[in-house]
């Protein structure tokens, strides 16, 4: 990462490609209930693996991606320009991968059960995990940037010529 422009485009080509690898499993395996059954079945028998634990499991990741992300950014506690940039790309690769994994559960029990449910829970996953994309204001609140760091992040400048 040597200017913004390099660690923005980094950030947020991890971003997507967590994102979208979910995303791809979601639109194949939608796609081959469609072709097969007709779609997506409705919910008609509750089991406990299916129906309790993925959700459970969905909803525990979700939470655990941001204390994992809060905890590490406090216990870090960057105080120069390059070290708060550098722990919030590492921190937010973990959340990403957590938020990743929250979205790929409600995708492998739509495998399970071919069931509608989890289109939704996957829906509600992916709006989760969306607000999260890499931004300059998410950097500054996460990061408390001060009004000169900011204006290093929305320059075009060499961060090895930054104090």
């Amino acid at each position: 990462m040597s200017n913004a422009y390099e660690y923005f485009n980094t950030l947020t080509l991890v971003f997507y490609l967590m994102v979208g690898i979910p995303l791809m499993f979601f639109v194949i395996l939608y796609l081959q209930y469609q072709e097969v059954s007709g779609g997506l079945q409705v919910t008609e028998n509750w089991q406990l693996i299916p129906h309790v634990l993925i959700p459970a499991a969905t909803v525990a990741i979700i939470i655990l991606s941001y204390r994992v992300y809060k905890n590490a950014i406090s216990q870090r506690s960057p105080n120069k320009f390059r070290e708060k940039l550098r722990t919030f790309h590492e921190v937010s690769l973990y959340k990403y991968g957590l938020l990743s994994l929250s979205n790929f559960l409600p995708v492998l029990g739509m495998y399970l059960t071919g069931e509608q449910i989890f289109a939704g829970l996957y829906a509600v996953a992916l709006v989760v995990f969306s607000l999260n994309r890499p931004t300059l204001t998410r950097i500054t609140k996460d990061m408390s940037l001060t009004q000169q760091e900011q204006q290093w992040l929305k320059s075009d400048r060499d961060f090895d010529e930054l104090p």
